[in-house]
């Protein structure tokens, strides 16, 4: 019978840890490998606080992040393991292929009572039970419950109901009764809220996609289940996908996004004043020449309308107010050209 090889035994072993992680931790992917930064010291926490031991970072990338030649040393081994919830590697190993090949438990591994030790209640060499049977004549004895007594388990089972609800409603409260939420975006090179425009889509299991928008860097919501997927997308940020765990926060979470450059670009040059011939010159440059470029407009009369490149680089060239209300809603890039430009050029009050 084929067992398994040590490359795919540590791939086990690294699903079973992201596994084990998410349980209690949020991360952007499932993919131990694709962790970074907060996430990897989070998974050096949580180790320590469950094996009082842990990896460096660099042990981390060595193993987790790069092809491996050769398995880790044993002990680190069976820190691992025991993170997961193994005694040790070899039980891990024993496992994993009992999983796969379907081998038989071992001996040590059954709980089961020596044939020599047998109930003292049983008599082997009688062939009757040492059970005393009630003869036809005998009548059970019976006697009169004391009121005392019966007030007493009265008291005491009304006592236990009264705990078994106080303990179903706090299991309810815990478990299934809904709570607030809040996390905040934050820019990840400049550390600040995210302001402009944010788009939330929230997925829990057994439940519609949830559809949130902030202006403000924040959301809440409320939410009876533990593990939720958040999908994150701005006008300025490249669009991302977060596993969130909802058990381990009792207040506002940051939540890092990182900008889109070419977005970025775009908004500083169809929105600055300076230098009007280099403006010109990028936004021609970054924009594909067949490029759907559309103008949303707040009114019920007129709602969008198509420019070309041209157009669209005439308008933003030109030195007026209404630029300070120029607003990106969103964009495409495609083989390192902008192919896709929705925008908006707020009006203000005072032109009503």
């Amino acid at each position: 019978m084929n067992k398994l090889t040590d490359i795919e035994l540590f791939e086990l072993l690294k699903k079973s840890i992201s596994k084990r992680f998410l349980e209690e931790n949020s991360a952007q992917s499932k993919e131990i490998a694709h962790w970074k930064g907060q996430e990897i010291t989070l998974f050096q926490e949580d180790l320590f606080a469950k094996t009082k031991s842990t990896v460096s970072e660099k042990w981390f990338y060595t193993y987790f992040k790069t092809d491996f030649k050769k398995l880790p040393r044993i002990d680190m081994l069976n820190l691992l393991a025991q993170y997961c919830g193994y005694r040790n590697w070899a039980h891990f190993i024993q496992k994993m292929e009992i999983a796969h090949f379907g081998e038989a438990t071992t001996t040590d591994e059954v709980n089961t009572v020596p044939t020599d030790e047998v109930s003292p209640l049983i008599d082997r060499n009688s062939p009757i039970p040492l059970v005393h049977e009630a003869k036809p004549s005998e009548k059970p004895t019976t006697t009169k419950a004391d009121p005392k007594q019966r007030l007493k388990w009265i008291s005491i089972g009304m006592s236990i109901l009264v705990l078994f609800g106080a303990g179903a409603f706090g299991v309810y409260s815990l478990f299934f009764a809904k709570k607030t939420y809040e996390f905040c975006f934050i820019d990840s090179d400049r550390s600040t809220l995210v302001k402009n425009s944010v788009e939330v889509t929230i997925l829990r299991e057994g439940f519609t996609p949830l559809y949130l928008t902030s202006k403000t860097g924040c959301i809440a919501f409320e939410s009876a289940k533990d593990t939720i997927r958040m999908f994150v997308s701005s006008p300025y940020h490249k669009q991302d996908t977060f596993f969130v765990n909802l058990h381990q926060y009792t207040q506002a979470e940051k939540i890092l996004l990182e900008p889109d450059d070419y977005k970025v670009m775009l908004y500083y040059y169809s929105n600055s004043a300076k230098d009007l011939k280099q403006r010109i010159s990028k936004l021609n440059q970054m924009i594909a020449d067949d490029a759907l470029i559309y103008q949303v407009y707040d009114n019920d009369f007129f709602g969008v309308e198509i420019l070309t490149k041209q157009q669209y680089i005439n308008l933003v060239s030109i030195p007026t107010t209404s630029l300070k209300n120029y607003s990106l809603i969103e964009s495409e890039r495609k083989n390192g050209k902008i192919v896709k430009i929705k925008f908006k050029i707020q009006q203000d009050e005072s032109d009503n």
